[in-house]
Order: structure tokens, then C-alpha cells, then sequence
């Protein structure tokens, strides 16, 4: 099946411009310069769905006015993946009384957001009822949500691991250094079209958390996907300019970009 899908935000954890109206390296004036924090929407006939939310998540779903959301879906518990979750409760409403309101990911992440979001998972106050439900996922093993059919897979993000997930002829990579479990995760996403993937270290092949493009670019020799997309994208990564010297097959995400 095909999905709609719609990258909602491609920046790196401050965003650009960066607080401060910093725009590094970016011209101002393009507005594929300006990002939100790193967010999917995954769409098919009869669901929506949504991988991380981010500090800009209430205002990334009202740019592209989404109505309705079945579920979220996490790939690690860093603020900037996860500090909109507060606001997925508007979603969540209408399925307070039918098993309340899916929230998938691994064990870490979801124990960690229990622990920060406590309320959201166990009523702790009766006129404040707990509204999601933990779905614990397991990698390479397919799940489904509706009619959307995922399977994780595991990412090296430094000194954590996070999830990667795969929709149909599309991976989503993010947070990452370099894929965890090579072998298996190479495996797991070759036959893909398009590659979805963390580039935050574009600009350093020593970033300790975040992929360089030499290495995206040796593990896509393997995976080889059509088209490669590169988010996670700082304040000194200019569109046009960095887009230009980019080879055949790869080019920088932008806010709103749909596939």
C-alpha cells in the first residue's frame, strides 16, 4: 500500500533560525531555510499517524490541519522528539473509552516518558484521567496501526539506542550515528525507495550522536534507495547551497516536503 507522507519537521533540537533569530549559514529568505523540529506524518485512507513530537508539534499539525490522529510513535526520548506529547491529548480524547490512546515505542523510551509524563499513562487525579496506552515494539518484528503497516529497526544515536521505522517503500531513520545491528538493519531496509535519514552530522565526521554523510552515503551503497532525504538539519546547512553539491539521489528535507 501507499502512503502519504509528509515530513513535518526537519531541524535539528534548536530549530532554525535558533533562538536569538540566528540564522548561521541559511538565507533568511528561502523559506525551505526555516525548520521545526524533527517530526512524520504517515497517512493512508482510514489513518494518521505520527513519528516524535517535538516542541512544535501543535503548530506542525495545525499548518497542515489534521483533524484526527489513531497513534504516535516514538523513536527516543530526547525533549526534542518527545516535549509536544502534552498536546497529543486533543487527539486523545475521543478514545478515552476505547482502551485510551496508543503511544508505541521501545522499553526505555516508554518508561522514560512515564516517568517525565506520569499523568498522561496512570490517573493520578480523578478529574484528570490517564489518557494513552504503552505499546512496547520490538525491532525487525512488523506491526500495524490501522491500516499502516511498520517495522522498526534499531539506531546507534551515541550513547542510546533509538527506533527507525519503516513504512512500505520508505524508512524513516532518526535519531542517528549509524545504524545499530548492521547487517540486520541493512537487511531490513534494502528494497526501499526512499531513505528518510539523520544527517545532523553533515557538517563533522567526528559528531558522536549524529550521522555524517560519508556515512550515510557508504550505507546507502548497500541499502540502496532511489532517494535519499537528509533531516536533522542545522542553522549552518543552507538549501540551496548545500542542495546544489549534493550527488545524484540525495537532497536536503524541508518543512512540509510531501512524498
Amino acid at each position: 500500500m501507499d502512503y502519504k507522507i509528509t515530513i513535518l519537521g526537519c531541524g535539528n533540537s534548536f530549530g532554525v533560525p535558533r533562538p536569538g533569530n540566528e540564522w548561521g549559514d541559511c538565507d533568511p529568505k528561502n523559506q525551505k531555510n526555516r525548520r521545526t523540529r524533527c517530526s512524520l506524518l504517515v497517512q493512508s485512507k482510514t489513518t494518521n499517524l505520527v513519528v516524535d513530537t517535538g516542541q512544535d508539534f501543535r503548530e506542525q499539525m495545525n499548518a497542515h490541519d489534521v483533524k484526527t490522529l489513531d497513534a504516535v510513535l516514538y523513536t527516543h526520548a530526547h525533549g526534542d522528539h518527545v516535549a509536544g506529547i502534552d498536546d497529543v491529548r486533543v487527539y486523545a480524547q475521543d478514545k478515552v473509552n476505547s482502551g485510551k490512546f496508543p503511544v508505541y515505542s521501545s522499553q526505555s523510551c516508554l518508561t522514560e516518558l512515564k516517568r517525565r509524563y506520569k499523568y498522561l499513562f496512570e490517573t493520578v487525579n480523578p478529574s484528570y484521567p490517564a489518557l494513552f496506552r504503552k505499546e512496547l515494539v520490538k525491532v525487525y518484528e512488523p506491526f500495524r496501526v490501522g491500516d499502516i503497516d511498520i517495522t522498526p529497526h534499531l539506531l546507534n544515536h551515541g550513547r542510546i539506542t533509538a527506533l527507525g521505522y519503516r513504512f512500505g517503500n520508505t524508512a524513516y531513520s532518526v535519531d542517528m550515528l549509524d545504524l545499530a545491528n548492521d547487517d540486520m538493519s541493512i537487511d531490513h531496509l534494502k528494497g526501499i525507495d526512499t531513505w528518510i535519514v539523520d544527517a545532523g552530522g553533515f557538517m563533522s565526521s567526528t559528531n558522536p550522536v549524529h550521522a555524517s554523510f560519508e556515512r550515510i552515503f557508504a550505507l546507502n551503497e548497500k541499502i540502496g534507495a532511489k532517494r535519499v532525504i537528509l533531516t536533522v538539519l542545522s542553522h549552518l546547512i543552507d538549501y540551496d547551497s548545500v542542495n546544489a553539491d549534493l550527488p545524484d539521489g540525495f537532497e536536503l528535507a524541508y518543512d512540509g516536503l510531501i512524498l
